[in-house]
């Protein structure tokens, strides 16, 4: 019922017109973050899908031209990531970034035991195949990112737990709080989160990032593979990014 309601508002906010005065007076270069989480064996071929339409309407980007500002002026810029650690990413969705040369980011949190109890029957990777898994995921010329080792909520820890989360996490220039939620972060933990040498670190709250975006608050958009193609489309159109003002 809420997802119906949502992509109700997401489509009359559409024909309000106001998304499409908003993108053309938007500071550029702009970048949009699609993250997803587990692409299922039955949504491949929607995941194909929806790249072909990415690499053909926008500009796809490495996370080397995000770091380097390698970004186009006409088109909107498009980075993909992915959260949290599945070992259908093997199967599923390393393939067809090669199949059309993208390069994404990978969120993987440490440790899955909290994760497991909280999402029983999904297969996240083995612990003691860790090391494996992101050497892999490196050697395909993907960037590896952090995301806590636990992926707990990182305000309702300690301080000393804070640190030990964020600090013993993927070292990488890219960060990700779990949930991503405005919940998720405070000015406390974009502190641990910069002194623990990360450049970047990633929300999930719909958005366009431009230069004037705060580095360590960068919007994604989470959105799973076997979402309608029309709301996909006007997601990245920006006709949901008014929730981040209520």
């Amino acid at each position: 019922m809420k997802t119906n309601i949502r992509n109700i508002l997401i489509i009359i906010f559409y024909l309000t017109g106001i998304p499409f005065w908003r993108r053309l007076f938007l500071r550029r270069p702009a970048v949009r973050v699609w993250l997803l989480h587990e692409v299922k064996d039955s949504q491949i071929s929607q995941f194909e899908k929806k790249i072909q339409y990415l690499q053909k309407k926008y500009h796809i980007i490495s996370p080397q031209d995000f770091v380097r500002n390698n970004l186009s002026e006409k088109k909107l810029n498009i980075l993909i990531s992915f959260d949290d650690g599945f070992e259908s990413w093997f199967a599923n969705v390393l393939p067809i970034l090669e199949k059309y040369q993208i390069k994404a980011i990978f969120f993987i949190s440490k440790e899955f035991q909290y994760l497991k109890k909280l999402q029983g029957g999904v297969k996240f990777f083995n612990n003691d195949r860790f090391d494996e898994y992101i050497q892999l995921i490196s050697a395909s010329g993907h960037s590896l990112g952090g995301h806590s080792i636990t992926h707990q909520r990182l305000t309702e820890l300690s301080p000393d737990e804070q640190h030990r989360e964020i600090w013993q996490s993927v070292k990488s220039k890219f960060f990700a709080y779990p949930f991503g939620d405005r919940h998720s972060y405070n000015k406390r933990i974009i502190t641990e989160v910069r002194d623990a040498g990360y450049s970047y670190s990633f929300r999930i709250i719909p958005g366009f990032n431009t230069q004037k975006t705060n580095p360590y608050l960068l919007n994604r958009d989470s959105l799973d593979s076997n979402v309608s193609d029309l709301i996909f489309r006007l997601w990245f159109k920006g006709c949901y990014d008014w929730k981040k003002w209520l």
